[in-house]
């Protein structure tokens, strides 16, 4: 019912808006979930063709599309060109409609930054309207999910946008991505669905022209409000998140995150609650009484691009998500490391990538060292919820506790079809106790999956092929399992 409410009030909303805006010219932005064109966009970064930060989505189109224009004159390698050819057919219109089905028979344990089947029947439609001239963008997104024991009708994706000069400021539930990380990310993620918020951000990352902060280079700013949900120990709390990220060297990127989980029912919120929060140094926070404001996470991640000979590319990243505070300096470390390398297959446009990448939510004092420490991240003694929405860590997918390795190869041919092999090494919640939502028991588990996608004429069509050694009772497998999934998309 309260869903059914929350639907039809958005919609009416929605609706209200757009009957009132004209046609537009282009989308403010690119959204989480496309993992090729995510690829697509790290490529031109590295060639000079996209300049500024890279790791916080959705990413602007306007800060995509800025230099596409110049690449005729630019000496690019086939296979870079095929990526800005790429990067251009998904560029959205005056009117953009898009329509996505997927199917699975279990969905996937680990969720990585590529949309995949939250469910066992996953649907979507979306319908966007932009006015150039005014900077308004209303984009409708509505949905209907089955399987695990849910089923439900829902306008995650949606929401509404003005643009102010350089900035934008957006109303709406839409999935994030705030790291460098491909299969994981520490602070927020597109694991859990998408929080009602309202927000600024920055839609251009140009550089500052005083000489003070020049040193930065091109910057990115996000800052938002949500409220979580009611149905949690304590209910409606609010949820802010803030990132700033910079590139103060070309292809090196820097990342600060920082999120709060505050007010709520039968807690303070008044301006003294949101002074110590945002300030939150001293015995502001992290008193160990319910006197302190609320649930904090910092996170710092770096990620530098280099060439490897004279096509191939290699992409190093970390980030650190610190669940406490010691006096000023955060501690109590989640961790994340990886490196991507990627280049030319031939040269008719075709290349290749392979990541590694290692997370681990169990915390540490100072990041990598120090004593080890179980039940901290994405825990609170006051939320006791923790750092989730809707039953789903707002991070990692795999919650606290846990261990990833991934290995990833990829192959992107000259006609767009893309093959991807990954294997996962699953560690979840390897104590066995707390509040992992993931499973309530130590498991170790070893992932296999492939994959194929491209365009067959009515729409682009993906097939994943898994296989894992062993279950989670509680996602509904005991025991090793194999799992199928077919994704069809089309857009006009």
């Amino acid at each position: 019912m309260m869903m059914r409410k929350f639907t039809v009030r958005w919609g009416a909303a929605i609706f209200s808006l757009l009957i009132s805006c004209g046609l537009v010219q282009a989308s403010p932005w690119a959204a989480v979930g496309d993992m090729q064109l995510r690829n697509d966009v790290e490529i031109l970064a590295r060639h000079g063709v996209i300049s500024g930060p890279v790791n916080s989505w959705p990413i602007s189109w306007k800060q995509i599309t800025r230099n596409l224009s110049r690449t005729s004159e630019m000496d690019l390698p086939p296979y870079v060109r095929h990526a800005v050819m790429r990067v251009k057919e998904k560029i959205p219109g005056k009117l953009r409609m898009s329509v996505r089905m997927q199917a699975t028979n279990n969905p996937a344990i680990v969720r990585g930054f590529a949309t995949t089947a939250r469910n066992d029947l996953d649907a979507v439609a979306t319908l966007e309207y932009n006015n150039s001239d005014s900077g308004t963008t209303i984009h409708i997104q509505g949905g209907y999910r089955k399987g695990n024991g849910e089923d439900y009708a829902h306008l995650d994706g949606s929401y509404i946008s003005q643009d102010i000069g350089n900035w934008s400021a957006y109303a709406g539930a839409f999935d994030r991505w705030w790291g460098p990380g491909r299969e994981s990310t520490l602070i927020l993620s597109n694991n859990a669905r998408p929080m009602p918020s309202v927000g600024l951000r920055r839609i251009e990352p140009k550089a500052f022209k005083t000489k003070w902060l020049s040193w930065m280079g091109p910057w990115q700013w996000d800052m938002f409000l949500a409220k979580m949900e009611k149905e949690r120990f304590i209910a409606n709390p609010l949820f802010v998140g803030m990132r700033l990220s910079f590139e103060p060297i070309k292809n090196f990127e820097v990342g600060l995150s920082r999120t709060l989980q505050l007010c709520g029912e039968g807690r303070p919120c008044g301006f003294k609650t949101w002074t110590n929060a945002l300030i939150s140094v001293g015995d502001l926070d992290n008193t160990g009484t319910a006197n302190e404001p609320g649930n904090q996470l910092a996170s710092i991640d770096l990620a530098y691009s280099m060439a490897i000979g004279k096509n191939t590319a290699l992409k190093l990243y970390a980030e650190g998500t610190a669940e406490d505070q010691n006096v000023v300096f955060p501690f109590q470390f989640a961790k994340l490391l990886g490196a991507s390398i990627y280049g030319p297959f031939g040269n008719k446009g075709s290349s290749w990538r392979i990541t590694t990448e290692y997370s681990d939510t169990i915390s540490r004092n100072v990041w990598l060292f120090g004593e080890q420490r179980n039940n901290v991240i994405y825990e609170h003694f006051i939320y006791k919820t923790g750092y989730r929405y809707q039953g789903r860590p707002l991070g990692h997918s795999l919650d606290n506790d846990s261990r990833l390795i991934s290995i990833i190869a990829q192959y992107q041919d000259s006609n767009n079809w893309e093959y991807i092999v990954k294997y996962h090494n699953a560690k979840i919640n390897v104590d066995g106790t707390g509040n992992n939502t993931v499973s309530v028991l130590n498991k170790k588990i070893d992932i296999y999956e492939a994959s194929l996608q491209g365009d067959v004429g009515y729409g682009n069509i993906k097939v994943d092929l898994g296989y894992a050694s062993d279950g989670i009772p509680t996602l509904g497998n005991n025991g090793s399992f194999r799992s199928v999934g077919v994704s069809w998309s089309i857009r006009y």
